[in-house]
């Protein structure tokens, strides 16, 4: 039970850092996506970056859902004990 413990704290942070990378991702395709729509009006770029940073946006939901529940979890474990 301990080692499922410390499975489950090693997972939520490595989860809580790659889903910091990927707002910070997604800032940089919203920025890229600014620039192309301002300063060298092109469409297809604009799309592309707003699928990317829709996507990353979506997978860093995920993520924080999953984090969300481990967290949960862990504090149900804590209190039980």
């Amino acid at each position: 039970m301990e080692e499922n413990r410390k499975l489950l704290k090693a997972k939520i942070e490595d989860y809580s850092r790659f889903l910091i990378t990927l707002l910070i991702v997604s800032s940089y395709f919203y920025i890229g996506m600014l620039i192309n729509t301002y300063l060298e009006p092109n469409l297809d770029k604009a799309i592309f970056l707003v699928f990317l940073m829709l996507t990353s946006l979506f997978v860093a939901g995920v993520f924080a859902g999953l984090l969300k529940k481990w967290m949960t979890r862990i504090q149900e474990d804590e209190g039980i004990k």
